[in-house]
């Protein structure tokens, strides 16, 4: 494992193991690694470069969000981490098809991450399967964990409410995890298969109505027109607004 500063804050590269890769929504999973020198490190929002293995193709690493990070032992000293992808494209595909006890490499943890003001009410608004840059930040200002090094607990909100929208039922996977992180959970859908029927800036309508700008904030993470959607009705309500960004290069 090797070290590198990146942003100012603490990066590693490290060969990861598998320990649990899973299905959980249609062409979504769930793959944790044991990966010590990076899991501790990992605030909301923050993500990895993910590459194969001992392989050359696809040559460049991907991007993924943390989207938990998990101590096997039950305490407060994670050593794993979770990330949740949507298998499309060479890369992904390739990565579903790895098992337990398979090996990638690691580089992270990066990015600025989501760090937002003292609120009382703190929105997460997920678009397709932006969900995965929101479970640490749910679990944070709920009050039920702390992330990094050294440990951060975030203002704790007096109520965390996500608002998830995406194309029809069977894009939503772990949906439990929110609720267990103590979200008020909202889902929207194109075609009403799931919760209300339309976008996920239709579901803030229906659910934020009458916002106190000086008491909520929303984070975002999803498709880039549905972001600069959410920013653009943040923006007419003066309700403070962030957003995660991560492309991949290639």
């Amino acid at each position: 494992m090797t070290r590198t500063e990146t942003c100012g804050t603490p990066a590693a590269y490290e060969r990861a193991t598998i320990v649990a890769h899973t299905a959980i929504a249609e062409n979504i999973f769930r793959i944790r690694v044991e990966c010590p020198g990076i899991a501790p490190r990992a605030l909301p929002g923050q993500f990895a470069m993910l590459r194969l293995a001992d392989r050359s193709d696809p040559l460049l690493a991907r991007p993924l969000a943390f989207y938990d990070v998990v101590d096997p032992d039950g305490g407060d000293r994670p050593r794993q981490a979770d990330f949740v992808y949507l298998r499309h494209g060479k890369f992904t595909t390739a990565l579903a098809g790895m098992r337990p006890g398979d090996d990638i490499v690691i580089w992270g943890p990066l990015g600025n991450g989501f760090d937002p003001p003292p609120v009382e009410r703190l929105v997460l608004v997920a678009g397709g399967i932006g969900q995965t840059a929101l479970l640490c930040l749910a679990r944070e200002r709920s009050g039920r964990a702390s992330f990094g090094t050294p440990r951060r607990a975030g203002p704790v909100a007096r109520q965390v409410t996500l608002l998830w929208g995406a194309r029809h039922a069977g894009s939503f996977g772990d949906v439990d995890d929110f609720r267990s992180a103590g979200c008020d959970v909202h889902l929207a859908t194109i075609d009403g298969s799931a919760g209300h029927k339309g976008t996920v800036v239709d579901l803030m309508d229906a659910v934020l109505r009458g916002p106190d700008a000086g008491t909520m904030h929303v984070a975002c993470c999803g498709p880039e027109p549905m972001m600069a959607a959410v920013a653009g009705w943040c923006s007419a309500r003066d309700v403070g607004c962030s957003v995660s960004l991560e492309e991949p290069m290639a």
